[in-house]
């Protein structure tokens, strides 16, 4: 029993994954990006979901919640804060049948913009070419 619920524990989705799976369709703030297939092969990767929020205070707080969730179970991170909020984290999560997990936010409304931007990654790519991939 408690051999299933470590697997459980090591499989289980990201807090942030429950904003990038629809949960803003047809939100005129929100525009949504999921890649899968060929396109990431140069990448290393096989799923991009990405999120950009304008404007939506509400959301942002909600996401936030979500990203300081998945901060605690994170294998390594790098979190920046403004003002006892979180302005940027790079997650690295527990990799699930060989897939590394990355998990990518950048609150503007923090240094003056008027959007968050919330993504999630996953395939072989290590987190030095994903960082350098989020740079450009």
């Amino acid at each position: 029993m408690l051999l299933v619920a470590v697997y459980a524990a090591a499989v289980e989705p990201p807090a942030t994954s429950r904003y990038l799976n629809g949960h803003f369709h047809g939100n005129a703030k929100a525009s949504e990006t999921e890649v899968t297939g060929s396109a990431l092969k140069p990448y290393d990767l096989d799923v991009y979901r990405g999120l950009t929020l304008v404007d939506s205070p509400e959301a942002t707080e909600a996401i936030e919640k979500a990203v300081a969730t998945d901060s605690r179970s994170a294998t390594d991170r790098e979190v920046s804060y403004r003002d006892g909020r979180i302005y940027y984290a790079f997650l690295t999560l527990k990799p699930i049948k060989g897939k590394n997990r990355y998990v990518f936010y950048l609150n503007q409304n923090l240094a003056g913009g008027d959007k968050i931007i919330l993504i999630y990654m996953s395939g072989k790519a290590d987190a030095d070419k994903i960082k350098k991939m989020i740079k450009k």
